[in-house]
């Protein structure tokens, strides 16, 4: 393919042009006489013209109007997004932000999802989205540069969502509405969202199934979730809130991937392999959470949270060696952070200080796929990753120019114990620390416009599953480093006639020790992980809003990325370019 061609279809993949309908949105109507749009997604909260990064604000009053499949609708606002699998049930959505999260085989690597202040990504890095209920999200807001000096591990960029909360009630104290979707193939969907407000009480309640065939030969799926937030208002500055979701996916069938001549003499066929050997999965989990804001005094704020999740996953690949998984998993965790007003007056000063403690605790199963039903276990072990962290967060404000600074330490500490011991003891343990910081400044141009400049690090361990995954066939690969990385960027953002939104964003990043998957002879199908060199990334980001009316507007954005390897080690020799 000729490098005209190349870049003409790189054009026409990240352009998106999107067009919404519906009703006032505060995104989509600022004025400069009007408040500014806070971001939360930076952990102080801070207008986002002041803010020095990259981040973009998704609409979502056109939701009603999407299909809903996936989280992959919401993110076409945000350059630099890349989305596979969004059709697919049984491996979920992949995102990738800046190239970040493009090693996963399935579910979200590298990218951090915070889910109304609760960490959806588990400690090791890993993110599923299915007990994610679309049709109650508010908010979202993305994050695009590496953001490991506020979250830790696998911040290479942030999606933090908000779903709907008590201002539901500003005109109303009690609402019901009900979905139902219909779409080719089987496709059925029902939506119930329902709430209740009763003096500083609000209780929110919502629950969606969807099922379907799926276009494809062996694309059936099954699922339902609930989702119940219940809020308590103490006084204007301070709320408890407790938040409960239930999801179960009985059937997800994986078709898998063919190649071209199948595909186009056949293209609803399934992959031969996965029809052998029925390649799917089952899951359920439940996930519980408290979450407490509030003031301590005039000048210091209050966040804690503390949450639990249990998950049980089956899991069936498509070849026989150690093709089947059975996962039962505990993720657990709390968080306290404390914000206070420093200096007030003509310069501002605010500082956050906190911690978070998770840990992940999975019961793994592996055992051979013989076409679909199970065979000898070949694994057995139990897996923890815990993980402390610790950070300090400064916004200062003088005159135009509004300077961040971040610091964040991570204690990282795995543990396998092998527990099927007839082939030798596999266990064994890593520590993989990591410090991280960002400094960032933005100053403030006349007319609602910014220019800004940030540099950051991040820093992403490999998963529990790619730890279990050693070519030599025993159960844990001490190998394997965490891969990290330092980012800059800079940029223009602001605002045009007093409602035009735009940004425009470039930046730099330089990785080491990346991680990357392979396969080998011995273990056909099956894929490992080896840290393999550097990696630099280049790119270009533009995006703009225009609102033509309070209920009418338009949103394009356009990316331009180059990603290279500045360095490969493969079999100990080192390529350099």
């Amino acid at each position: 393919m000729n490098h005209k061609l190349k870049y003409i279809l790189l054009f026409v993949n990240c352009l998106v042009c999107y067009v919404s309908y519906g009703q006032t949105d505060s995104i989509t109507s600022l004025a400069y006489d009007l408040e500014p749009v806070y971001i939360q997604a930076t952990k102080l909260p801070k207008p986002w013209v002041k803010a020095a990064t990259s981040v973009y604000q998704l609409p979502t009053i056109v939701k009603d109007q999407l299909m809903q499949n996936s989280l992959q609708e919401y993110l076409l606002h945000s350059p630099s997004i890349f989305t596979l699998n969004a059709d697919n049930k049984a491996q979920d959505l992949r995102i990738s932000i800046r190239g970040f999260g493009s090693r996963a085989a399935f579910g979200v690597r590298g990218v951090k999802i915070i889910v109304d202040g609760i960490p959806e990504t588990t400690t090791d890095g890993q993110g599923q989205l299915d007990n994610l209920n679309l049709g109650i999200i508010e908010r979202i807001e993305v994050l695009n540069n590496g953001s490991s000096a506020l979250y830790g591990n696998a911040s290479g960029g942030v999606i933090n969502i908000s779903t709907i909360n008590e201002n539901t009630f500003k005109t109303k104290d009690q609402f019901a509405h009900l979905g139902l979707g219909f779409h080719a193939y089987g496709g059925q969907q029902y939506q119930l969202t329902t709430g209740a407000k009763k003096n500083n009480t609000s209780l929110l309640f919502h629950t969606n199934h969807h099922q379907g065939d799926g276009y494809r030969e062996h694309a059936s799926f099954q699922s339902i979730n609930f989702n119940l937030r219940l809020i308590h208002e103490w006084s204007e500055s301070s709320r408890f809130e407790v938040i409960a979701n239930y999801m179960n996916r009985p059937t997800a069938d994986d078709p898998g991937g063919v190649d071209l001549e199948t595909f186009m003499t056949s293209p609803r066929s399934a992959r031969d392999r996965n029809l052998q050997f029925i390649a799917g999965e089952a899951v359920s989990q439940f996930k519980g959470s408290l979450r407490y804001s509030g003031q301590v005094s005039d000048r210091v704020n209050l966040v804690s949270y503390g949450f639990y999740s249990g998950r049980d996953f089956v899991g069936r690949l498509p070849f026989e060696n150690s093709g089947m998984i059975e996962l039962q998993r505990d993720f657990l965790g709390h968080g306290t952070s404390l914000t206070v007003d420093l200096f007030e007056g003509q310069t501002t000063w605010k500082s956050l200080v906190g911690y978070e403690i998770s840990a992940q605790l999975d019961d793994r199963s592996r055992f051979d796929n013989l076409d679909g039903e199970q065979g000898a276990r070949v694994l057995f072990q139990d897996e923890q990753f815990y993980n402390a962290g610790f950070c300090m967060i400064n916004d200062v404000n003088r005159d135009n120019f509004t300077f961040n600074a971040a610091l964040r330490y991570d204690f990282n500490q795995i543990q396998v114990q092998d527990k099927l011991l007839d082939n030798g003891d596999d266990s064994g343990s890593i520590d993989l620390n990591d410090f991280n910081y960002s400094l960032g400044l933005a100053y403030e141009l006349a007319g609602a416009k910014s220019l800004f400049a940030t540099y950051s690090t991040s820093f992403e361990t490999p998963t529990l599953n790619e730890l279990s995954n050693n070519p030599d066939g025993s159960g844990f690969n001490p190998n394997l480093r965490a891969q990290s990385a330092n980012h800059f960027e800079m940029g223009l953002k602001g605002y045009l006639k007093q409602q035009s939104s735009f940004q425009v964003s470039l930046f730099s990043i330089a990785s080491r020790d990346d991680l990357l998957p392979y396969e080998i002879e011995k273990f056909v199908g099956r894929t490992f992980f080896r840290n393999v060199g550097s990696i630099n990334r280049t790119g270009l980001e533009m995006f703009l809003r225009h609102p033509f009316t309070d209920r009418f507007s338009v949103a394009t954005n356009w990316s331009y990325n180059r990603f290279r390897f500045t360095e490969y080690e493969l079999d100990g020799e080192k390529l350099c370019w």
